[in-house]
């Protein structure tokens, strides 16, 4: 089964070719559908399928591959081993086709290695073909018929197949291409310079147990019936029986996850409809599906994950307005208002539909109007004023709500652009000291090693994070008396357990510093009890206070470059 899945899932990456096949407008989507047809093992119709495309595109390799996968699948290795050449041939780049050549030829030597030990004697006769005996009794799958290496033996051997009936027809223009170019292993097509007519071209038949299984009604048709009868029951003990024979058939979870669901077991069909997509992602009913019985267990994002998948494919009228209904319940408004209109669009007769939008679009501006009042009253201009635009573009607010919200927002542009020119100097420090950088990871008590001085020639800078406890004028310069927020290194060389904020009198109790600048050089943000990031450069300098004793103290000192605010200090 595993083998089974890989081959035919590369069968439907093949089935997009190269653009100079974009000629045939609708031989991707046969050979897609055959693909399936293939996968759900319904034989009859893929050969069905695959013979208009062959008729419609002779020379198009993903119709031959499957052509080849089809064969050989229905246990006709012969067959199988012609299209795969032509597949091999048409598109030299697909490894798929060897490889099935590969397989085909394996089996053919089984049967020339076996021949001898079968006695085989006249050819015997089915589904009105001669074959050979030791062919069906040895590369035959079990229950299947092989059909002779050339099913037509009275016309030239070539993979462009004409039915008996038409043998007088196409006696004289025969296809192009001819198999016994690859009889060599040879790769390359050897073509005629006039193209024949495919009107009149055929494919041999399945073989006969495979037409007459495919005359009968499969299990999953049966379940689908009495799906449709009502009897559930029977449906599910039905469908029971077929996936535990066949567990990737992506019908027979579908219909198990319609009938789970119409017994309310929804996550039991949740999981066969998940199946089923797994198994055949275009199965798009099962994404239908899904989005109900996800929007009945309250996981809306998943419902509304597998709406969209659908609407996509399938968009109508009622698969919108369940949409619509489901972002309502997730509270997005603006999102249900658009389906709800979408909906419309398809049907804008339905009065129902044009009630449905109105009603949707009055609550969606009341809600955005009222959300739009809340953050305005907390001071958050910003998410106001986006509220207020949003409920005003809808036009179904009343009069003196649309009146109060133009007001409002007024109000709230002009506080953004106070807001705004406030703010210019700390992202303007912000941006310049993230563009510095601090070539020395500088620890405070380095400040008084000596030892660490000479190691360097010229002026250090550093980025520190601190605490603004004083500002002072002197010199004719401004001053900020910082106190360091240490690392967990620094802390434990200061014997500290934690950052503390709260300087003595005496100005010793912390790791105390100056952060210097020209007259008027600080940013208006950096205010006295407010936590900084800075840049600085230091040449190891030391300025003079005097502290809250009336005492001297000398203290290191930075010039200043750029900062900005981070938090408030915890003291």
């Amino acid at each position: 089964m595993k083998t089974f899945k890989t081959i035919v899932l590369t069968s439907l990456l093949l089935t997009v070719t190269a653009n100079v096949f974009a000629e045939f407008d609708n031989t991707n989507i046969l050979v897609e559908q055959a693909v399936n047809h293939i996968y759900q093992q319904r034989y009859k119709q893929a050969h069905s399928i695959l013979k208009e495309a062959y008729e419609q595109s002779p020379r198009h390799p993903g119709v031959h591959f499957n052509l080849g996968r089809l064969f050989e699948l229905t246990g006709n290795f012969q067959e199988a081993l012609k299209e795969y050449r032509l597949a091999a041939s048409l598109d030299q780049s697909m490894v798929a086709a060897r490889r099935g050549i590969a397989r085909c030829s394996v089996e053919l030597k089984k049967v020339a290695v076996t021949a001898p030990n079968n006695n085989a004697g006249p050819s015997s006769k089915s589904n009105g073909y001669s074959a050979p005996v030791v062919t069906q009794k040895n590369t035959a799958k079990p229950n299947q018929y092989v059909l002779p290496e050339n099913p037509f033996p009275n016309q030239p051997n070539y993979s462009g197949y004409d039915s008996p009936t038409s043998q007088a027809k196409t006696k004289n223009s025969a296809p192009v291409i001819s198999q016994n170019n690859y009889s060599q292993g040879k790769d390359t097509l050897q073509t005629s310079k006039v193209y024949s007519s495919t009107s009149n071209l055929d494919l041999p038949p399945l073989p006969q147990n495979v037409m007459v299984k495919a005359s009968k009604p499969s299990g999953e048709s049966k379940a689908r019936t009495m799906l449709d009868n009502g009897d559930t029951d029977a449906a599910i003990k039905a469908l029971e029986g077929i996936l535990e024979k066949n567990p990737d058939s992506p019908e027979a979870h579908y219909l198990m996850g319609k009938a789970l669901g119409l017994k309310n077991n929804l996550f039991g069909a949740i999981k066969h409809l998940e199946e089923a997509i797994r198994v055949n992602e275009k199965y798009y009913d099962a994404y239908y599906l899904l989005g109900k019985d996800y929007a009945k267990v309250n996981l809306m994002e998943d419902a509304i994950k597998n709406y969209l998948v659908y609407y996509g494919v399938k968009p109508q009228a009622s698969v919108a307005v369940e949409i619509a209904k489901t972002y309502e319940q997730m509270g997005k408004q603006a999102q249900a208002n658009d389906f709800y209109r979408k909906a419309n669009s398809m049907n804008p007769g339905n009065s129902n539909l044009q009630m449905q939008v109105n009603e949707s679009s009055v609550s969606l501006a009341n809600d955005l109007y009222l959300r739009g009042n809340h953050a305005f009253s907390i001071n958050q201009f910003r998410e106001a004023a986006n509220l207020f635009n949003q409920a005003l573009s809808i036009n179904s607010l009343p009069d003196g709500a649309r009146r109060d919200a133009l007001r409002k927002l007024e109000i709230a542009r002009f506080r953004i652009n106070e807001r705004d020119e406030q703010l210019a100097p700390m992202k303007q420090g912000f941006d310049e000291t993230r563009k510095q950088f601090a070539s020395t990871s500088l620890k405070y008590y380095q400040l008084a090693d000596i030892n660490y001085k000479n190691n360097f020639t010229n002026a250090i800078s550093v980025e520190w994070t601190g605490y603004i406890a004083r500002r002072i004028t002197r010199y004719g310069r401004d001053f900020l008396l910082m106190i360091k927020e240490c690392d967990r290194d620094e802390l434990e060389y200061m014997n500290k357990t934690d950052n503390d904020y709260r300087l003595n009198k005496h100005f010793n109790n912390q790791p105390v510093f100056l952060l210097m600048t020209s007259k008027g050089g600080f940013p208006n943000f950096m205010k006295e009890k407010t936590m900084i990031t800075f840049n600085g450069k230091t040449e190891w300098q030391f300025y003079e206070i005097i502290n809250d004793m009336g005492s001297i103290v000398r203290l290191p000192t930075f010039e200043y470059v750029s900062a900005f605010p981070v938090r408030t200090a915890r003291r």
